[in-house]
């Protein structure tokens, strides 16, 4: 009777999240980026690297897709190079890298949509965005490495607290795209986007760590 009941209600469980799921990614797009983006370095360039071109690919959901106003989260993904000087962790150039770091942008806006007549729309973007970095000793870069505060190793450990103190993670991004309906499920177009360092800010080191990007947005539905 137990194993009955315990059937009955997955399936019913089931069937439930099936008609919402359904319900959702008929009201929602999936878009993709691909956004070449400047990260700016404000610091010492005799030591870090001027503002590197980096490289991020990102995958997020539009929803809802019918409305004016509406919310896209989206995760994008990049890696590059950091050293540590001077209390900070600064971009390097390969030569000079003590961190292979891998960043994950998580970017969570509302949205504001324009149509254009029937083939296209223009899009607004601010909200919050939180910028997870994580470093690691690069490739070739050993642990007992001479580094500035001793060795390679705690050279690491010092860039990722820099990463995580003071709410450096802590961004606002401002945005805004153009989309050319292809067909009643495809869009393309360029998108702009800045994201402000809001804990760089608050703790006296200016735009450090900016990105600013431009690239190209595209956006499937269901």
């Amino acid at each position: 009777m137990y194993l009955r009941k315990l059937f009955i209600f997955t399936i019913l469980s089931l069937s439930l999240f099936s008609v919402h799921a359904e319900s959702f990614f008929s009201s929602a797009d999936l878009t993709a980026e691909v956004s070449p983006a400047v990260y700016i370095n404000s610091e010492s360039k005799s030591v870090s690297a001027p503002s590197p071109i980096i490289y991020p690919v990102g995958i997020g959901v539009l929803w809802p897709n019918y409305t004016t106003f509406a919310i896209q989260p989206m995760l994008s993904f990049f890696t590059m190079y950091h050293l540590w000087y001077d209390g900070r962790a600064l971009p390097a150039e390969i030569e000079n890298r003590t961190s292979q770091t891998i960043c994950l942008l998580l970017n969570m806006p509302g949205v504001a949509t324009i149509n254009l007549g029937d083939n296209s729309r223009l899009q607004f973007f601010t909200g919050p965005a939180i910028f997870m970095r994580f470093g690691a000793l690069a490739n070739g870069v050993k642990d007992s490495d001479s580094g500035y505060s001793g060795t390679a190793g705690s050279d690491v450990d010092e860039i990722n607290s820099y990463f995580w103190n003071n709410a450096r993670f802590l961004y606002l991004s401002f945005g805004s795209a153009w989309q050319y309906n292809f067909t009643s499920h495809f869009r393309i177009g360029p998108s702009f986007y800045a994201y402000l360092p809001l804990g760089s800010l608050f703790s006296g080191e200016g735009v450090q760590a900016m990105i600013v990007s431009l690239g190209l947005k595209l956006s499937i539905h269901y």
